[in-house]
């Protein structure tokens, strides 16, 4: 418990002496900071920022994302598909993507597995477990983004004011950092967010050791549709546009969100069974095979 301890503490350690150098820290900008008090507590802040989410267990919207990254032969490859994201929390996701209404690529999970379906030429689906992904299962995928942090990374996901967590202002004051550990993979996550309103506008995680692994810019804003009354306080707001970049590598994931709305997710989006048998997929490799 003790060495635990001590490696969360220096995991927060390591994530706060990052803040400078990612939230502003020029030294024109510095002259124009806002001072701050103390930071609001870890608890008091979670739950400001959870208001926002809590209504988003079920999330479904339009999207447009362009993937920048490196294939599995080295080629660098920019693909702009459109289509569909359908996410239930904590860790079911289902990306589906193509070109003139033909679905091309599939990238889904659910708690124990996660799949790239690719149908441009022979359809062929890449199948690896959470636990396993690592640099050669990205390799050999061709995306370097791990499924689940894609939740993530939306903003979509409350953060456990039970878990251990701190609070800090940005160097310019403009910004309220939030880190808090991820329970499922022992990861700790940053989201700065406008202190008055918790919208959030950047996120970073960082895995186990504290090494930055994916920074997200989120950037305007769309309103999701809920039931009407459903929600007090009126439809919550969430990024527009996110902005994902893979530390050490090449990979950079931007998504435009529209159409955003708690309703018509579908669960057999997340059966992948069921995917292989939908698009006649008929290839499958285990991306955890060594």
């Amino acid at each position: 418990m003790i060495a635990r301890a001590l490696l969360f503490a220096a995991v927060f350690a390591a994530a706060a002496s990052l803040a400078g150098c990612a939230e502003n820290c020029a030294r024109d900008q510095r002259r124009d900071a806002i001072v701050r008090g103390p930071a609001p507590s870890y608890r008091e802040a979670a739950a400001a920022y959870n208001v926002r989410v809590e209504p988003l267990a079920r999330f479904r919207a339009q999207v447009t994302v362009q993937f920048r990254y490196t294939d599995r032969e080295g080629r660098s490859r920019v693909e702009q598909p459109e289509g569909t994201v359908q996410i239930v929390r904590p860790d079911h996701l289902a990306l589906s993507l193509g070109k003139l209404g033909q679905v091309k690529f599939w990238l889904g999970c659910d708690d124990a597995r996660y799949w790239w379906l690719d149908m441009m030429d022979e359809p062929v689906a890449y199948i690896g477990r959470h636990e396993r992904f690592d640099r050669a299962a990205a390799g050999r995928l061709g995306l370097s983004l791990p499924p689940r942090s894609l939740i993530r990374v939306l903003c979509l996901t409350p953060i456990d004011p039970d878990a251990p967590g701190a609070t800090q202002w940005s160097r310019d004051g403009r910004r309220l950092g939030i880190s808090s550990r991820i329970a499922a993979t022992g990861e700790v996550q940053r989201v700065w967010v406008e202190p008055d309103t918790y919208r959030p506008r950047k996120i970073e995680l960082f895995d186990a050791a504290g090494v930055p692994a994916v920074v997200a810019e989120l950037t305007d804003e769309e309103r999701v549709t809920v039931p009407p009354g459903s929600v007090r306080g009126g439809s919550p707001w969430i990024p527009a546009y996110v902005t994902v970049y893979v530390q050490d590598t090449d990979a950079t994931v931007r998504i435009k969100l529209s159409d955003a709305r708690n309703e018509g997710v579908s669960d057999r989006a997340f059966a992948v069974d069921a995917l292989l048998s939908a698009y006649g997929v008929e290839r499958v490799e285990d991306l955890d095979a060594r």
